[in-house]
């Protein structure tokens, strides 16, 4: 109708004549021209704003084919946003300063909590180009670039000065990936995974990534020597996780690794030496100081008793054997103050409740006695009646010095660097030999590291054993052997 209007009026003019509806149509006329030009000035704007996001994303196309995630700046991740169609996220990601390393340790939980995005379909579609992002740069040693190519050109650009250095963090599972090669001990271990520690996350953000990495519900992170990371300012570069129910457990590096381990309890700190990597058998100098180490030897002497051994079958009976000729008593924490606090030393050492363990058990091995090898551990196929829950069973051994001995009676681990069978249980010729030295502890595992929590099936009760950490005690030859030890379960 207005078309129509507008060509008469335009008829009336050429022929001369007069129309009432000329001022009408002048402001029609207006106001059409009006929205047409404004029409045009925001499509133009529009068009502009498009193509210089395109032209920052086909700018930084160059750098971030060429550059891995791992080395990308802020600008670069917001370029990266552009490329996967996620334009709307880059003003909330430069805020936040999120650069490469961050976006690639990004969980759900991080998304919503810290940068804000509660958009499921944003956060899904996010979620998952993070995914392809990690794949791809995890399946080749050779960045090939975004999964999805936007265009190329423009030269790469320089990392800028003001981007903060990412320090990383290597992950292990106890007891996974923590070994040395036994062919080849120069070899470090890899890591289980490798995070990032950046101001961004928080330790908690660490452990829920840990645990999507590991795909195992991490509960904490703990150092090398088993202390409890509480904090992002106390994580070291490398670090050990602990499954839910999981205790530390050494890790072995090589043989005649040291490290210094603090004991509270005492406030001094004690050096722990490795002397085998199968069996983990580690050696702490000076645990006990020598009054204590006579102490315990006077206040056992008027109740020992000839040792016994545990008998086979379903009931926990205990019996007599020459295998083992020692004698024995128990001293329980209750029965004196030094035995309470070197109780409370030993939770210092191996980092597990004292509540898991056995009362203070204290040995005299006089000439010509011994007890040959044996395990800690009771096989729940032969010992029946001494394992009463699934998976329960003794897992650490702390075993004191109490006296040097002239000649003879080492702790001997045959299967350390021996794989052959053990067919006589008497040889102490073979394997790892610890001389007995008045003071230090010898620390050993009657349990793997990686499962030593492990509910077993019936139908392999013993999956969580280490059989490697059969031991004995070797005959005295001159002298005698006082010693005393802890037997700490798995639960």
């Amino acid at each position: 109708m207005v078309h129509s209007d507008i060509l008469r009026y335009f008829h009336a003019a050429k022929k001369g004549q007069k129309s009432p509806w000329t001022k009408r149509h002048v402001a029609l006329f207006a106001v059409i021209a009006s929205v047409c030009i404004y029409w045009m000035y925001v499509s133009y704007a529009l068009v502009a704003n498009r193509e210089s996001s395109l032209e920052l994303s086909l700018s930084s196309k160059h750098r971030l084919k060429f550059v891995p995630p791992t080395s990308w700046t802020s600008d670069d991740v917001a370029s990266w946003l552009v490329s996967v169609e996620l334009p709307q996220l880059r003003k909330t990601f430069k805020n936040n300063a999120v650069n490469g390393p961050i976006l690639l340790e990004l969980s759900e939980r991080a998304i919503m909590r810290d940068l804000l995005i509660t958009n499921e379909i944003h956060m899904k579609r996010l979620l998952q180009e993070i995914k392809i992002l990690n794949h791809n740069l995890n399946s080749s040693h050779k960045w090939n670039g975004p999964s999805k190519p936007r265009g190329a050109g423009g030269p790469p650009r320089k990392v800028g000065a003001t981007d903060k250095p990412v320090q990383e963090v290597k992950l292990f599972l106890v007891g996974d990936n923590m070994e040395f090669s036994l062919d080849d001990p120069a070899k470090a271990p890899e890591p289980t995974a490798v995070l990032h520690k950046v101001s961004f996350l928080k330790l908690r953000d660490l452990v829920s990534l840990a645990t999507e990495e590991l795909s195992k519900p991490v509960r904490e992170f703990v150092t090398h020597e088993g202390e409890l990371v509480a904090s992002m300012e106390e994580l070291p570069d490398k670090v050990y996780a602990l499954a839910d129910g999981q205790f530390f457990v050494f890790p072995v590096e090589k043989i005649g690794y040291q490290q210094s381990i603090f004991l509270p309890s005492a406030d001094r700190a004690v050096t722990v030496t490795t002397l085998s990597l199968k069996p983990r058998v580690f050696r702490v100098e000076k645990f006990l100081d020598p009054n204590e180490c006579r102490q315990i030897i006077e206040m056992s002497k008027a109740s020992m008793s000839r040792s016994t051994i545990a008998e086979k079958g379903n009931e926990a009976k205990n019996g007599y054997d020459s295998a083992r000729t020692s004698s024995t008593t128990w001293l329980n924490q209750r029965a004196d103050p030094l035995v309470a606090r070197i109780r409370q030393r030993v939770a210092d050492l191996v980092k597990v409740p004292m509540s898991l363990a056995e009362d203070l058990q204290v040995l005299h091995y006089a000439p010509s006695q011994h007890y040959w090898a044996h395990h800690d551990y009771f096989d729940p196929s032969i010992y029946r009646g001494f394992v009463t829950e699934a998976g329960q069973n003794r897992f650490i051994t702390v075993l004191f010095y109490l006296s040097d001995v002239e000649k003879g009676g080492e702790t001997v681990f045959p299967f350390a660097g021996d794989d052959r069978p053990v067919t006589d249980f008497s040889d102490c010729s073979r394997g790892l030999k610890v001389a007995p030295k008045a003071g230090d502890a010898v620390i050993f595992y009657s349990l793997l590291a990686h499962n030593h929590q492990e509910a077993c099936p019936e139908s392999n009760r013993g999956c969580n054993l280490d059989v490697r950490s059969l031991h004995g005690s070797c005959d005295v030859v001159r002298g005698d052997k006082w010693a005393a030890n802890y037997w700490i379960s798995n639960k």
